[in-house]
């Protein structure tokens, strides 16, 4: 569900491109935090050597049409769970920010503190 910095790479690099590179967005205090599931500010660029279709040759893209309409039961289910999840990834950096708030302070005593607690 949430892929690697290493995915990205071989990624990019299967469908032609050179020079992947990755940058990082975002607060310094967030990176390499993935316990929580949530993965903020990656950008994958790289350069795609010459003009033409790319290597990765991919089928036909598909698509399902629906056969029969959903209850409404089932619909006020997935708004409540899209609700509760939309919710999750906007506690998680809240809750990062907090966390580094609370951080900073004891890491002008202790040098490595950023990396033990966070």
């Amino acid at each position: 569900l949430f892929p690697t910095e290493e995915e990205y790479i071989e990624w990019f690099s299967k469908a032609g491109f050179e020079d992947v590179k990755i940058t990082r967005i975002g607060p310094w205090w967030y990176h390499g935090v993935r316990r929580h599931g949530l993965i903020m500010g990656c950008s994958v660029t790289g350069r795609k050597p010459e003009a033409g279709l790319p290597k990765l040759q991919l089928g036909p893209k598909e698509e399902k049409q629906a056969t029969k309409k959903d209850s409404s039961g089932l619909n006020i289910l997935r708004l409540i769970l899209g609700t509760l999840g939309g919710f999750y990834y906007f506690l998680v950096p809240v809750y990062m920010f907090l966390k580094h708030l609370l951080i900073s302070p004891i890491a002008l005593f202790w040098k490595d503190a950023h990396k033990k607690l966070m």
